[in-house]
């Protein structure tokens, strides 16, 4: 999902102006750094017997994986603040990270889902990005709801969670990264 929005901010923001080589750095580091060795790290605990299966169907299972999604948006920020991004786009980025870190306090006594968490930001993020430049990408709001009715639902129906966790899960997601977005269109008249 941070792949996603990062794609979404080079393509309909004032980063657009970028050259198409700037783009694919920042676009392919964020990738790398948010989803590939996140990936490589999971896919290697259920490998070594860490974890049961990659799923993470194991509440407890969890704890890991949260920490090192954790660490992966940080290395993200670090990469996005040295490539000169601009703050709002760092700030939503820290508040997708603070999400993850309310799940994983969440998940030692409830199950939340973390895949609704991840679209659930996005589309804060881009209500905030709305909000900052006064646009309004009608049509991403509408793709991102459908997307997140459908990863909702199928959560739900392959039984890896409850309604309640969905729900949840998507305000956690939202609320986090729509907040920090907010906060740092405040940071911009300081």
């Amino acid at each position: 999902m941070v792949t996603y929005g990062i794609v979404l901010a080079l393509m309909f923001t004032f980063l657009a102006i970028y050259p198409l080589p700037v783009k694919l750095l920042i676009a392919g580091g964020t990738f790398i750094s948010t989803a590939i060795v996140p990936g490589l790290f999971i896919f290697l605990l259920v490998k070594n017997g860490a974890a049961g299966d990659i799923e993470l169907s194991d509440r407890k299972e969890r704890v890991v994986p949260y920490l090192i999604f954790i660490t992966s948006i940080l290395v993200c920020i670090f990469f996005l603040y040295k490539m000169l991004m601009p703050f709002w786009l760092l700030a939503m980025l820290i508040g997708a990270c603070v999400a993850l870190v309310i799940a994983l306090c969440i998940n030692f006594a409830w199950k939340i889902s973390a895949h609704v968490i991840g679209i659930g930001g996005l589309l804060g993020g881009i209500m905030g990005v709305a909000r900052i430049h006064m646009i309004n990408p009608y049509w991403a709001f509408i793709v991102v709801l459908i997307v997140a009715g459908l990863l909702g639902t199928s959560r739900i129906f392959l039984k890896r969670h409850t309604p309640m966790q969905v729900y949840a899960g998507f305000c956690l997601g939202f609320i986090c990264t729509f907040v920090a977005s907010l906060m740092s269109y405040i940071y911009l008249f300081i």
